[in-house]
């Protein structure tokens, strides 16, 4: 690189650091030399003379800063009207704008100022004057976007909640107990379980492979998806009885538990692959049928972290993957598998974030600390199970800052 294209370079990468700036008012000499003030203190600037004008170029270009003249043409109603304006349109609504007036334009700097100009120089100033204005007008408008968007991460945050069951089914002989503990304000990891018209009961757990807001948006489909195609069995028939018509609800299908759940892993698959699946966003999945009188477990594992059957007597039994991850490839293969939930049994199915707490060292909190957990708690009935993890992993992490959503269903047949 010659040395001409090496400072053309330093200057065009410094040029992209600075802010923008547009300049509404001033003109000619003036105009200039506020230009080249701002040009110091890090600001490129543009000078539009007429209001109108301006308000046309902010809708196009994202400006940092606003400089605005009390004295401006080119709009009826002046600077006042260049505010209201402004400050009406959501493109441009938040961007900061101080004024420049004399003394006897006070009337004007008032109703700038009431209709949400930022701040307010004097026509004579210096740098250090304008770097302190300008500053602080650009703290004070961030300070708005930041609560502005905590205020939508909290309505993310009661929505996604909205789409979690508000309780869980309440069967003889079968306690069930989950917690999900998100690592920001929203989660990507999900769990559901709803009883089936053979009064079985559905579980799931998920993970999508994100974080944050993406995440949950997908969270929510995931957990709409499989919902909706397991409760999509049903229909209805009419014979004649006794010369009378009689409806009688029946299964479409007549499937069994296994065959649910792999229609309902290769729907939801499919789905997601077919039409979303440009953002590579997929999500594992545990999903389970539990039958609550005789303790069958049928389960499909979507690339996710195996289920663990703890046994009265301390052992642990994996219920490993049998598939790979929901989303990721159309026409996936999902195989189902049978084993047993014994009286006196549990099950429990979680997301990484359980094994992969982190202590304020780094250690993770790991497979055989839970599994060393779970054999000491063998006898524990399902919120027992679920209250001494979440204890576990709390004493464990401290005060370290979570990297990932921590979400756990535990399911014990009294």
């Amino acid at each position: 690189m010659t040395e001409s294209n090496t400072m053309m370079w330093q200057t065009q990468t410094s040029l992209r650091a600075l802010r923008k700036a547009l300049l509404v008012g001033p003109s000619g000499a003036e105009g200039n030399a506020l230009r080249a003030l701002m040009f110091e203190e890090g600001y490129i600037v543009e000078i539009m003379e007429a209001a109108n004008e301006a308000l046309e170029r902010l809708r196009a270009v994202r400006f940092d800063v606003v400089l605005l003249d009390a004295a401006v043409q080119g709009l009826a109603g002046g600077a006042a009207k260049f505010i209201e304006s402004l400050r009406a349109d959501p493109h441009m609504a938040n961007v900061p704008v101080i004024l420049m007036g004399a003394p006897d334009e006070v009337d004007v700097v008032e109703r700038c100022l009431t209709l949400g100009a930022d701040d307010y120089l004097p026509r004579a100033f210096g740098p250090g004057m304008l770097q302190v204005r300008m500053s602080a007008a650009l703290d004070r408008r961030g300070l708005q976007d930041n609560q502005a968007l905590r205020r939508e991460m909290d309505v993310a945050r009661n929505i996604q909640r909205d789409f979690l069951p508000e309780t869980l089914p309440v069967v003889k002989g079968v306690k069930l107990w989950a917690a999900l503990h998100p690592a920001k304000q929203v989660s990507g990891d999900f769990y559901d379980a709803f009883p089936l018209p053979s009064g079985s009961i559905l579980i799931v757990v998920g993970d999508v492979c994100d974080k944050g807001v993406g995440a949950a948006l997908f969270m929510a489909l995931f957990r709409s998806l499989i919902r909706a195609s397991a409760d999509s069995v049903g229909g209805g028939a009419v014979q004649m009885i006794g010369g009378r018509r009689t409806a009688v609800i029946q299964s479409l299908t007549m499937e069994t538990p296994g065959e649910l759940l792999t229609r309902v892993a290769v729907f939801t698959n499919n789905y997601i692959a077919r039409l979303h699946g440009r953002t590579n966003v997929f999500a594992t999945a545990f999903m389970a049928v539990l039958d609550p009188v005789y303790g069958g477990l049928d389960y499909v594992n979507a690339g996710h972290d195996p289920g663990l059957l703890i046994g009265r007597d301390g052992s642990i039994r994996e219920l490993r993957p049998t598939g790979p991850a929901l989303g990721m490839m159309e026409d996936s293969v999902f195989r189902a598998e049978e084993s047993m939930l014994e009286r006196g049994e549990s099950l429990l199915a979680f997301t990484d974030g359980l094994v992969e707490a982190l202590s304020p060292d780094g250690e993770a909190y790991g497979g055989e600390r839970l599994r060393a957990l779970l054999r000491e708690n063998s006898s524990a009935a399902a919120p027992e199970l679920v209250a001494t993890i979440v204890a576990s992993v709390k004493a464990f992490a401290r005060q370290a800052e979570p990297h990932d959503d921590l979400t756990m269903l535990a399911v014990s047949r009294e």
